[in-house]
């Protein structure tokens, strides 16, 4: 049983009725505190829709759960309804309603204004007092997230009021501690970034690799005019002027092997179903249950749900072994991308994936899964469906894919390089993460004193 104590609350401190946004953070402290609105000042310059697009300004889409800003395009200003505020440089900026997700923003000194709504409040600063990079990750620390989690209002969406937010006591030493703080800070994640480069590069190499084994050519179909166009009857494979007459980047006029349409490789194609969301008998249960919010990896070994074998055997899903293909075939993500992955357990499938058996006497499962992985671009032109409301895989043309196949051997000597290739982007990516860990460890341990 927990232990609870009388707990003492400065009166100068006491300014609302509610004791969660006290009680939550009486442990943390910290030297040279200061209240946000002893250095921040509210910003409100009112813009028309006419001035963004005579200065070629734009409006804010979001910020995001890392920070960053998304803009929308030029052409959405005429249809934005509702009114604008100009973001200067070198600013704040924070979302009402996830603040508390680390949505802050700073616009650095020398970037282009632009629009938002009264979501998005927006605060200058004097920049000899606070540097606006090491403010920045001071409110989007996991200690302020804490803070702010006690003042959120509202019932349908917990939003943080600008005045509550002005209200937080935060760490601000010297103009010169900000500067050396943010640059031991900066330092570890300009050394992840160049390692996320590395392996950038890296990956970006097996296409190339994988292309010049198997003796595919990689380039651009040019459209002469807009007149009367030809088409080489062997580039023909679909029967839509859309497809015809786009661009194409892949080519397999001067292949090393043999071409196979991709459904002589396999020995199933199936889909999946969810079970009822209303059966609680159904969730939570010890059988995996893959959606495409899993396909993140090429190897697969969990996912966030699980259901019961009571689902399996009510739904009339079927469990698929370790070491399945599985593809995205419908979703939002086929706009650019093309998911694939091999599984490392037992798993059931929902309806917007395919499982895909392989015969292996005649192509190794790595094989066909790199081929597919590398050549996503490619197979998004040969079977991607267009005029759907949902971006989704024409099974039928997807069956029809060429595939180059080499000889066993060969296969196995391309799986072991790609293989080797991978394992130095993993560990390029696990130094790049730990990098980015300390870093913000050891600042949040300086700014809030957690040691």
């Amino acid at each position: 049983m927990k232990n609870t104590y009388l707990q003492n609350i400065q009166y100068s401190k006491f300014h609302f009725w509610d004791v969660k946004r006290y009680i939550n953070h009486l442990s943390l402290e910290f030297d040279n505190a200061v209240l946000l609105r002893d250095i921040l000042f509210p910003f409100r310059k009112s813009v028309t829709k006419k001035e963004l697009l005579k200065n070629g300004w734009t409006i804010i889409s979001k910020i995001n759960f890392h920070g960053l800003l998304f803009l929308r395009e030029i052409n959405e200003i005429q249809s934005y309804k509702g009114n604008l505020n100009l973001v200067p440089e070198n600013s704040i900026i924070y979302s009402k309603i996830n603040v508390r997700h680390g949505c802050v923003y700073f616009h650095k000194k020398g970037q282009e204004p632009f629009a938002v709504s009264s979501e998005y409040p927006t605060f200058t600063f004097d920049a000899e007092k606070v540097n606006g990079e090491f403010l920045r990750l001071v409110l989007r620390s996991e200690e302020f997230k804490r803070l702010l989690n006690t003042k959120t209002s509202g019932i349908s969406k917990a939003r943080v009021k600008v005045n509550e937010f002005l209200d937080i006591r935060i760490p601000l030493p010297s103009l010169v501690e900000q500067n050396r703080i943010f640059e031991a800070y900066n330092k570890k994640i300009n050394q992840a970034e160049e390692l996320e480069q590395k392996a950038k590069k890296l990956e970006e190499g097996i296409e190339s690799f994988l292309s010049n084994e198997l003796g595919i050519e990689k380039g651009k179909r040019k459209n002469k005019s807009f007149r009367l166009q030809t088409v080489s009857y062997k580039e023909i494979n679909r029967w839509a002027l859309s497809y015809l007459f786009k661009e194409q980047r892949f080519f397999m006029d001067n292949v090393k092997f043999s071409i196979v349409p991709l459904k002589t490789l396999i020995t199933f194609f199936e889909g999946g179903k969810t079970p009822s969301t209303s059966r609680k008998d159904f969730w939570g249960g010890n059988v995996y249950w893959t959606s495409a919010k899993d396909m993140k990896s090429l190897f697969l070994d969990s996912v966030q749900d699980q259901i019961t074998e009571t689902a399996v055997k009510e739904a009339k899903l079927k469990v698929y072994p370790r070491g399945t293909i599985l593809g995205v075939f419908r979703s939002g993500i086929l706009r650019h991308s093309f998911p694939v992955t091999l599984t490392q357990m037992e798993t059931a499938i929902n309806q917007d994936l395919k499982a895909i058996g392989v015969n292996e006497e005649i192509v190794r499962k790595e094989y066909f899964l790199f081929y597919l992985k590398t050549f996503q671009k490619f197979i998004l032109e040969r079977a991607q469906k267009f005029g759907v409301t949902v971006e989704s895989i024409n099974t039928d043309e997807f069956l029809e894919i060429p595939v180059v196949l080499p000889p066993l051997p060969v296969q196995e000597g391309i799986v072991k390089s790609i293989r080797g290739r991978l394992n130095e982007i993993n560990e390029l990516l696990s130094k790049s993460a730990s990098l980015k860990d300390s870093a913000i460890k050891e600042f949040e341990n300086e700014i809030f004193m957690l040691d």
